[in-house]
């Protein structure tokens, strides 16, 4: 693999005279590392950007102003290309204030061109530029300093191989009148909303709330709220603060003194001393809700015998939506996806491209006006007569 050319920004006035460099591009290629294993927040470790063949890795370790970087972020004429841009704009958002937006992610677009569902950038590279990229730094703990060479030139293939995929895909979207199928999934992935914090829905995070009734989850959505701020306001991880089991545990047990605390395994005397009168006082206030303000245990129903019947068929909509468009089916729905949406009584998978590939399909086959059957011995949809 050859050696990639790139610049290392540590200071402000680096980072200005870059930015300046590439301010005239119509796109940048961005991507990021970060560790969040001791933080609740993620911890921006490094910012791998190319633009027009120039590419660098910024520092934000040891720059004390991103603001040149926040000025590309937020210019509307430079669209951000990622791979899987979730994590990437989450973090860049909460570090800099400003949303990255206008986007174009490579792994929501591999969907629609038919790579596969959730591809890999690896993977990707791989499939469309016959490269493998090497592994060997994926282990990275990206908070030391100074950074090794061979672990910044692991970083900037990241966007190296992004830079060269992105024109291709743009190219094909549109030989293909696809580039507005991604237009929705975009605008979700730079809406503040999709990375708000809720820490009274953190509940149905829990690992294991399963298990529990109503009440018990009234309980442990008060534990699972307190420790959420608590993680939050400290920048530790939640299991810091307390585990899912003791949660679970709280919620099952509902002790009603510091020494009943004291019975559930895992929790020091430290801990009891110093949040036990917290900890009995969100019991309290969990018991005295009225039962219309339980959660809803989020068990789900198994679908009936003739709406399995119904999620059967729908699959098979999607399969041949997903054959003639050059997709793969996981790309549309998921088999749960439809028995959610089956179940809710509904004919209409979503709003985005996903829908607009079956919808009408769906809508037409349950009502009766299509069914399945085969012409010159291939299984298609076909007018009921």
């Amino acid at each position: 693999m050859e050696v990639s050319l790139f610049e290392y920004i540590d200071t402000t006035e680096k980072l200005r005279e870059f930015a300046i460099k590439i301010s005239n591009s119509s796109w940048v290629a961005l991507d990021t590392e970060f560790l969040r294993e001791k933080t609740y927040y993620a911890k921006l470790c490094l910012i791998q950007i190319e633009a027009e063949g120039k590419r660098a890795c910024i520092d934000p370790l040891l720059i004390d102003d991103l603001t040149p970087l926040n000025n590309l972020l937020g210019n509307p004429d430079i669209t951000k290309v990622f791979h899987a841009a979730h994590q990437d704009i989450e973090i860049l958002s909460q570090v800099t204030g400003v949303m990255p937006a206008p986007i174009f992610d490579t792994q929501v677009a591999a969907s629609v061109l038919g790579y596969g569902d959730q591809m890999g950038y690896a993977r990707l590279v791989e499939q469309m530029l016959n490269v493998k990229l090497s592994k060997t730094q994926s282990r990275t703990d990206w908070t030391r300093r100074p950074l090794k060479k061979i672990q910044l030139e692991y970083a900037i293939d990241d966007v190296r191989y992004l830079a060269q995929i992105y024109p291709k895909m743009l190219e094909t979207l549109t030989s293909r009148n696809r580039l507005n199928w991604l237009n929705k999934d975009f605008s979700r992935a730079v809406d503040p909303k999709t990375y708000a914090l809720n820490p009274r829905e953190r509940w149905k995070k829990v690992r294991g709330n399963q298990v529990l009734n109503s009440q018990q989850l009234a309980v442990l959505r008060e534990f699972a709220s307190w420790r959420e701020e608590k993680a939050e306001k400290s920048d530790v991880p939640r299991k810091w603060i307390i585990s899912d089991d003791i949660l679970l545990d709280f919620a099952r047990q509902q002790p009603s003194s510091p020494e009943a605390i004291g019975d559930i395994r895992g929790i020091n005397p430290a801990q009891i001393k110093k949040h036990h009168k917290q900890w009995l006082s969100l019991i309290k206030k969990a018991q005295s809700l009225p039962e219309s303000e339980w959660p809803i245990p989020p068990r789900s129903k198994k679908p009936t015998a003739n709406q399995n019947l119904l999620i059967d068929l729908l699959m098979l909509v999607i399969q041949l939506q997903a054959k003639k468009h050059g997709l793969t089916a996981a790309a549309i729905a998921t088999r749960k996806q439809v028995a959610t949406m089956v179940q809710a009584h509904k004919n209409r998978l979503s709003d985005d491209w996903r829908g607009e590939l079956v919808n009408n399909e769906f809508a037409q086959i349950i009502s009766g006006e299509m069914v399945l059957g085969l012409e010159n011995d291939k299984l298609t949809l076909i007018k009921n007569k």
